[in-house]
C-alpha cells in the first residue's frame, strides 16, 4: 500500500514539473559534453606532441596524473575560488579531469602505428601533415576514441 503511493506521488510529481526535470538533465549533458569536448580539442594536439617528441611524454603525462589524483570536491573548491559558482567551474573541473585519458590514450595510439606504415607514406612523398591526416590519425583513432567515450 505504501509502496503504490510512492509510484503516484513519483508520477505526479514528473507531471508537473517534467519539464523542469528535463530541462535540467539537457543543462547537465551539456556541461559534461562541453567539458569533455574542451578536453579533446585540447588533449588530442598534446598527446599527437608527445609522442611525436618522446622526451615531453613522461612530464605531461605526470602533470596530468597529478590533476587526476585531486578529489572532485577539492578541485571544484579551487577552482571556485578562481571562476566562482556556476556552470563554468563545473565545465573547468570536467575538461581537467577528462585530459588525461584523451592524451595518454592520444599517446599511445600515435606510437602504435607502425614504423613500415609510416615509411610507405614518406616514400610516397608524403608531408608531415599529410601522414599525420591520412596515416598516423585513422590507424591510431581506434586506441584515442574509447578515451572520450568512457568520459
Amino acid at each position: 500500500m505504501q509502496n503504490m503511493n510512492l509510484w503516484q506521488q513519483l508520477i505526479y510529481y514528473y507531471q508537473h514539473n517534467g519539464s523542469y526535470v528535463l530541462a535540467q538533465f539537457s543543462r547537465h549533458f551539456l556541461i559534461s559534453i562541453y567539458g569533455v569536448l574542451l578536453a579533446a580539442i585540447v588533449g588530442i594536439p598534446i598527446g599527437i606532441f608527445i609522442a611525436h617528441h618522446g622526451r615531453l611524454s613522461g612530464l605531461v603525462i605526470s602533470i596530468a596524473n597529478v590533476i587526476q589524483t585531486i578529489p572532485s570536491l577539492a578541485m571544484l573548491s579551487i577552482i571556485m575560488i578562481g571562476l566562482g559558482l556556476g556552470v563554468n567551474t563545473v565545465i573547468v573541473t570536467v575538461f581537467l579531469y577528462a585530459l588525461l585519458p584523451i592524451i595518454k590514450n592520444t599517446d599511445t595510439g600515435m606510437r602504435s602505428v607502425d614504423n613500415s606504415v609510416l615509411d610507405s607514406g614518406k616514400g610516397m612523398g608524403m608531408t608531415r601533415m599529410q601522414l599525420l591526416r591520412m596515416v598516423e590519425l585513422p590507424l591510431s583513432l581506434s586506441v584515442i576514441m574509447p578515451a572520450c567515450e568512457t568520459l
